[in-house]
């Protein structure tokens, strides 16, 4: 019980370091100003490489354990062994390296000014996970539909999660003009976000739950629950910002940087849970699917 919590864990850290990485990319690449001030760019930097360490270090972790219980690993020795079949000769193995080198490449072009491709790239390396989930592991109609809201899902979550870190030092950093500006720009896609997640939650409740009451009564459900209460409460504090608090910064009230930062803060922490929780969900196995159970 001990490893699995510890295995979601590293996995939920793993995706928030990812995340944060494409969020950061994704923030310079397209919403700062042209002439962003130095000090924020360090601090994006500093951002992003944290995030790369975080995904880098948290992916290892995730590595060993899931590769301990793949091999039903006894001591070091066993573990040691099945590393190199785990790393070479799996789906999990393979795709978590490739993306770990994906996001270094990222990291890099960033690191040298290179916004756009360094975006692009992060972000491929997000929605790979898709295929590690639980539609990349089933076959025909039902995983490819599980496989295509995983996508989405990951897609939005990230661009939407994922970019809070870097916002909130754009808000901080940038004249308050520059603040008010980035925070309007980020508001058409933190809307295009929420609805993807939302769409594509509906298709993975259809078919990894199946019902309402199995929110309830079993493990899995009572995590999904989880989940749905703190995106209920990231997207309240989202509509918050953009009718209450980014109207007020634009208007020149200084007093509003402060409760935007307090805000868009409280979303990063509930943003961690969420994926979390996203870490759980994943190393659980659903209730049985309603899709299933009509076409038997």
């Amino acid at each position: 019980m001990l490893t699995e919590t510890l295995r979601a864990a590293a996995r939920g850290l793993h995706m928030a370091g990812s995340f944060s990485l494409f969020g950061t990319c994704l923030v310079a690449a397209l919403l700062l100003p042209k002439y962003a001030p130095p000090p924020l760019r360090r601090a994006l930097k500093i951002l992003a490489w944290a995030s790369f360490f975080l995904l880098l270090l948290a992916g290892a972790a995730w590595f060993l354990l899931q590769t301990a219980d793949m091999a039903g690993a006894q001591d070091f020795a066993d573990l040691g062994a099945a590393i190199p079949i785990v790393a070479t000769a799996t789906r999990f193995g393979e795709l978590l390296i490739a993306r770990t080198i994906a996001a270094a490449a990222a990291i890099f072009l960033f690191h040298f000014g290179l916004t756009k491709p360094a975006a692009l790239i992060a972000g491929l390396a997000v929605i790979a996970e898709a295929w590690l989930g639980h539609g990349g592991a089933m076959t025909g109609a039902v995983g490819n539909v599980l496989l295509i809201a995983s996508i989405i899902h990951l897609a939005s979550g990230s661009a939407w999660l994922g970019s809070l870190p870097a916002l909130r030092l754009a808000l901080k950093h940038l004249p308050i003009a520059d603040a008010a500006s980035t925070a309007q720009k980020f508001s058409p896609l933190g809307i295009a976000c929420v609805l993807g997640i939302i769409a594509s939650a509906f298709m993975q409740f259809y078919f990894l739950v199946g019902s309402p009451k199995a929110l309830f009564n079993n493990v899995y459900g009572l995590t999904v629950s989880a989940k749905i209460l703190l995106l209920a409460a990231l997207i309240a504090l989202a509509s918050i910002n953009r009718t209450r608090l980014t109207p007020a910064l634009a208007a020149g009230a200084e007093p509003a940087r402060a409760q935007l930062l307090r805000s868009v803060a409280a979303e990063i922490a509930l943003g961690i849970f969420v994926l979390l929780a996203a870490g759980q969900l994943l190393q659980l196995t659903p209730p049985t699917m309603a899709y299933m159970l009509q076409t038997q």
